[in-house]
């Protein structure tokens, strides 16, 4: 029997955490509505997603994180539609910079002043809110100057359509080149216990400079979760079959790689999937763990979590199972 211990915002038990040189305070486990958008995820339902927003607030998680690019908006729709009159107790991060063409085929970076202009515009008008609290870029572009970019954000700030500046999938010295420009207040990198990447100098960078760390894909885009006992085949155009950890003897070497960790979890009364999100924040460096749900169980599940405060011998047997079928 698992441990479901699930906090709710009144009891004052769930953990909070400032993000970076913001006054934004963030659950330690964040929602996020990629899934909500309703294309490359498999079967999702907008009522589904939405029960799945809203429990997510009565369990105290007040940090939702989206992005334009998603369903073509379609996720900042259903974002808007879960919060209806409780938006001011939640923080809105959506994201801009990844662009559709308009017959909806592909996918480009735009993060010129003019495309940022008008994707805030639409973003407001989806989320039906005055203001995003964090709004991120969401991949740079490396056919617009870092300056312009920044130049426009910071506009936008003063005009009170947006309260702070974040960045998604920088490098280090990408990250740097925001910072030489105005307040940035948060970067999103992906961060799990089969893409650690970021641990080497992103983090590191991120501490020194007080940059807040929301992760994404803490399970790995569901792979942690333990729902997988052997490989299986994605549908054509499902976001999974372009990512390495589910493909080939990948994905075979870290489904028994999850199996091990789900017996160690399961021992201490908790689920694998648990046990991936306590890793996430556990690290020093981070603010908030976005954690995906396409329906209710799901993040009430992720929300138990925050009960689990993982001890040192219990990270070194952690990095000892992962490493063991290297």
């Amino acid at each position: 029997m698992f441990k479901r211990i699930f906090y709710s915002l009144q009891e004052g038990i769930v953990d909070y955490r400032q993000l970076g040189t913001s006054n934004l305070k963030l659950s330690v486990i964040g929602f996020g509505c990629w899934a909500a958008g309703a294309y490359g995820w498999g079967d999702v339902r907008d009522n589904e997603s939405i029960a799945a927003i809203r429990q997510a607030m009565d369990l105290g998680i007040n940090f939702f994180d989206t992005a334009d690019v998603y369903g073509r908006g379609h996720s900042e729709e259903v974002l808007a539609r879960a919060l209806g009159n409780r938006r001011k107790e939640v923080i809105i991060a959506t994201k801009v910079g990844n662009r559709w063409s308009a017959d909806g085929t592909r996918i480009w970076a735009d993060l010129s002043p003019k495309y940022i202009r008008r994707a805030v515009e639409d973003s407001l008008r989806r989320l039906k809110t005055d203001v995003i609290d964090l709004y991120q870029i969401h991949r740079p572009d490396p056919q617009t100057p870092v300056v312009e970019t920044m130049a426009t954000l910071l506009d936008l700030v003063k005009e009170g359509k947006i309260r702070y500046i974040g960045t998604s999938n920088l490098s280090p010295d990408q990250l740097r080149e925001y910072l030489s420009y105005g307040q940035v207040v948060s970067l999103q990198p992906v961060l799990n216990l089969f893409t650690r990447y970021s641990e080497v100098q992103l983090l590191p960078l991120c501490r020194e400079k007080t940059v807040g760390v929301v992760v994404y894909s803490p399970m790995a885009m569901g792979l942690l979760t333990g729902k997988y006992n052997k490989p299986v085949s994605f549908k054509p155009g499902d976001f999974r079959t372009m990512n390495v950890l589910f493909q080939g003897k990948n994905f075979e070497r870290n489904i028994t790689v999850v199996k091990a960790l789900k017996k160690f979890a399961n021992e201490r009364g908790y689920s694998v999937a648990q046990l991936a999100v306590a890793w996430v924040i556990a690290h020093p460096a981070v603010t908030s763990a976005i954690c995906g749900a396409k329906r209710p169980g799901q993040i009430k599940e992720t929300a138990g979590s925050f009960a689990w405060k993982l001890t040192h011998d219990e990270l070194i047997e952690i990095d000892r199972i992962v490493a063991s079928a290297a």
